[in-house]
């Protein structure tokens, strides 16, 4: 399995259509193809379906950004968040990636007319509606990670490989880079953790966002080249990539989930260390979510799970 970050959220839209189609080129070839959306629906999302289709030599669309486990559903064609519409909850007042939109036939292009949009208010439920899409490698799966799960558990292999792993984190850093306020609430309870340093931006919007979150991701590189930090938790993709960028890390291993959406990887480097790496979209999780993921990675485990590839 390949997955590419294509950061394309932060472009302006038509290289953002641009960005997506070359690596859709890219991948064509691949049995499934799957192409990754928001939950919250922020971001280009109709340029960039309409470039991914046009690339991918796919008859067919099934798009359902449902992720149940971290609140967002889809009823009568309407992304909600936490029974809500998306649009009308504080995605849609995002200071720099805003939710237009919460019906989901607002965001298919008119050129896509063999188009299936999925409602889901539990993932068994999106789970089904995957399992019932004849010959999947005909479509361009367009989704959040509700859809992988549900993809993942339909194309799991017959015989899983069993994968040891092992990991240990003593000092954690934490970079809070998301104006989400769950964020800062959970940023709060770890304020009694030992070994754990915090670093994020201010509770309230600015104007300067892009500055804010420039100047994060250098202080917090540099504290991971200096300091003998085992882990990197970020909160916000935008500031697990900045991190990532500066840190000259271009791939790594994923490992298992922490909780549903805060997935947990490992990445080496350049001086040879290995840094374990997890990240969390703004608005998921409980007040409490920051505080288990760092209990849960700091005993050494060994970990027998199942993947799929």
């Amino acid at each position: 399995m390949v997955a590419i970050d294509s950061g394309s959220r932060s472009l302006p839209v038509t290289r953002a259509a641009e960005v997506t189609s070359r690596l859709t080129r890219e991948l064509a070839s691949c049995v499934i193809l799957y192409k990754t959306v928001d939950s919250t629906l922020r971001g280009h999302v109709r340029a960039e379906l309409e470039a991914c289709y046009a690339a991918s030599g796919r008859t067919g669309l099934v798009f359902a950004p449902a992720f149940p486990a971290a609140g967002r559903t889809t009823v009568a064609g309407i992304q909600l968040v936490d029974g809500v519409p998306v649009a009308e909850t504080a995605y849609g007042r995002d200071p720099v990636h805003p939710a237009h939109h919460s019906a989901l036939a607002k965001l298919v292009p008119g050129s896509i007319t063999n188009t299936i949009l999925f409602d889901a208010s539990t993932q068994e439920e999106l789970d089904a509606r995957v399992a019932a899409i004849p010959d999947p490698e005909s479509i361009l799966w367009v989704g959040s990670p509700g859809m992988a799960i549900a993809l993942a558990r339909r194309l799991r292999p017959a015989a899983p490989v069993a994968t040891d792993m092992s990991y240990e984190a003593g000092r954690v850093l934490v970079a809070v880079g998301s104006a989400n306020t769950r964020s800062h609430r959970q940023a709060d309870r770890l304020a009694d953790m030992d070994g754990v340093a915090l670093m994020r931006t201010p509770r309230s919007p600015e104007t300067d966002s892009a500055g804010l979150l420039r100047r994060l991701a250098n202080a917090a590189a540099a504290q991971l080249r200096t300091s003998e930090f085992d882990a990197l938790i970020a909160t916000g993709g935008d500031t697990m990539e900045a991190i990532l960028d500066r840190l000259g890390i271009e791939a790594f291993e994923m490992l298992h989930e922490l909780e549903p959406g805060f997935p947990l990887g490992r990445a080496r480097l350049d001086d040879g260390r290995l840094l374990l790496i997890a990240s969390k979209a703004g608005g998921f999780g409980d007040d409490d979510s920051l505080r288990r993921a760092v209990a849960r990675m700091r005993p050494t485990q060994h970990l027998t799970e199942r993947a799929s590839h």
